[in-house]
């Protein structure tokens, strides 16, 4: 991460450690720090935890591993631990709120977030420039954040069930349509938690699927080449191998027990373009678009290159940046192309972005030939977190992405979204006791099955509020006076479409003040 994270604090270990438990203890807490700022939190997590074995005496391993917990990928959420060392580091730790910020944006409090980093860039203590740039550039994410969450697009999300995501690591998730069918690349196997293989299971209605089974002869991934890829017009399964600098090879649908060929290389001429695991394939098969490391394996920075077939030759073109709009100073990655190639989907954590990699959007104008500004597929598709591998069924209206979002199973997982009715409610609150309404509120609609989604309005100084919410969704309301939260005292709410027929649903609530 930062080397001046490093420095200070390899001086501190030595301080610590090199007259008390000698060279061994010393190695072990380098080591963990070099991890710890290296921001692989799972891991440096093991080796704070192998140092309080070791010796439980240290109040800033402690400190370090409810860190770690708090932004590892075990979705550890209990802050009660880290905020009790808060009067012992906020001086002594410089980076205190600095963690305390990227803490709080992980657990969607982003007001409290945004104060926590300006506290830590407003801090006389010396900070370089590269941590300053990075705490502002979390508080931008926080406000972000906030501002795309107040403001939900028209999508619904669904975590897919147990079993079919796990504690390990599932990516690339791919609907083939014509044997409704999901593949998509895990890591479940604990015999060798490294390496991905290529799972299959069944839509066996509704929102079930059959127990997924490996597809065992269409090889094997690391995490960084883990992309595969299905083309609905004649069906065959894409994948990246490393072969001649970089090839593609697909697979085809058999009757086999594994329902899939061996994979064959698809095109000799590939290697030319010096392609990329991450990688996407149009419906014409003469088009690939991938994101590319521009920096160094230390510093990567991926941008999105194209190279396109002559439909003469069979050659390859020299791959080219994809369009100065789309690829920004960060990191782009996972495209994917409509079928009428027309509209890109990529990941990004650049742009407007509400934290790690978002998934955006572009349009391509034919009169311009030119791509519009990405914009934000906002939330519940995006979340702090980061998502990748956006892909759309051939609907255009439904599809699969991953996320390592608050709240999943385990590692990355698996989400299935759609877009959904949304229908105008509107009405008063009031106070149950006087009938006077309630004023200086907000009023928030969040669904039962997802509840760090919301929908809100401002009451207005006659008690009115209006919004647009999902329709077919059952919601807990609550109605939050001078920022103090009162939830209302009722049954579920349950609101439906009305078939496409514009119309607007009235609701009023009765408050009952906690007069306590």
């Amino acid at each position: 991460m930062m080397k001046v994270f490093r420095v200070f604090f390899a001086i501190l270990a030595f301080v610590v450690f090199s007259d008390i438990h000698g060279q061994q203890l010393y190695k072990m807490y380098t080591d963990a720090e070099e991890t710890f700022y290296d921001e692989k939190f799972g891991e440096a997590l093991k080796q704070y935890q192998a140092i309080q074995e070791y010796d439980s005496s240290y109040e800033d391993i402690k400190y370090k591993i409810e860190i770690c917990k708090l932004l590892s990928i075990t979705q550890y959420e209990d802050m009660g631990p880290f905020n009790e060392y808060g009067e012992i580091m906020a001086s002594r730790d410089k980076f205190y709120y600095y963690w305390q910020g990227r803490i709080l944006m992980k657990e969607y409090e982003f007001e409290e977030a945004v104060e926590s980093l300006r506290k830590f860039i407003k801090l006389p203590a010396k900070k370089s420039d590269i941590i300053l740039e990075e705490a502002r550039r979390w508080a931008n994410w926080a406000i972000n954040a906030k501002k795309f969450m107040d403001n939900p697009k028209y999508y619904e999300i669904h975590l897919l069930e147990k079993g079919i995501n796990t504690k390990n690591a599932e990516l690339s998730p791919v609907y083939f349509a014509d044997n409704e069918e999901l593949l998509f690349l895990s890591n479940r196997d604990e015999s060798n938690p490294d390496q991905f293989q290529i799972y299959h299971t069944k839509h066996e209605g509704s929102r079930s699927w059959s127990e997924p089974e490996v597809i065992y002869n269409v090889g094997v991934f690391t995490r960084e080449n883990s992309n595969i890829e299905v083309v609905a017009e004649d069906g065959r399964l894409f994948q990246f191998r490393t072969d001649k600098g970089g090839d593609l090879f697909y697979s085809e649908p058999t009757d086999t027990r594994t329902g899939w060929s061996i994979p064959r290389e698809f095109d000799s001429k590939i290697s030319s373009t010096h392609l990329s695991s991450h990688f996407f394939i149009n419906e014409h098969e003469d088009r690939i678009i991938f994101a590319k490391n521009v920096g160094t394996k230390k510093d990567p920075n991926l941008d999105l290159f194209e190279s396109i077939r002559n439909p003469e030759t069979g050659d390859w073109s020299r791959p080219e940046l994809f369009a100065t709009t789309i690829n920004s100073e960060y990191n782009e990655d996972s495209p994917y192309l409509s079928p009428d190639e027309m509209t890109l989907y990529f990941a990004s954590d650049g742009h407007e972005t509400m934290g790690g990699y978002d998934i955006f959007k572009s349009e391509y104008d034919p009169e311009t030939f030119s791509w519009s500004e990405p914009e934000n597929m906002g939330f519940p598709v995006n979340s702090p977190d980061d998502e990748l591998h956006f892909k759309l069924n051939k609907d255009q209206m439904s599809g699969y992405f991953t996320s390592n979002r608050l709240h999943t199973i385990g590692d990355y997982d698996m989400f299935f979204f759609w877009e959904i009715h949304t229908i105008k409610i509107k009405g008063r609150v009031l106070d149950e006791e006087t009938g006077e309404p309630i004023t200086n509120a907000r009023i928030f609609f969040r669904p039962v099955e997802y509840t760090d989604m919301y929908f809100f309005s401002h009451i207005d100084d006659e008690g009115q509020y209006e919004m647009m919410i999902n329709a077919d969704d059952v919601y807990k309301v609550e109605i939050k006076i001078d920022g103090t939260l009162e939830i209302i005292e009722m049954e579920d709410f349950e609101i439906h479409s009305t078939g496409g027929v514009s119309t607007t649903y009235l609701k009023d609530f009765s408050l009952k003040r906690n007069t306590d």
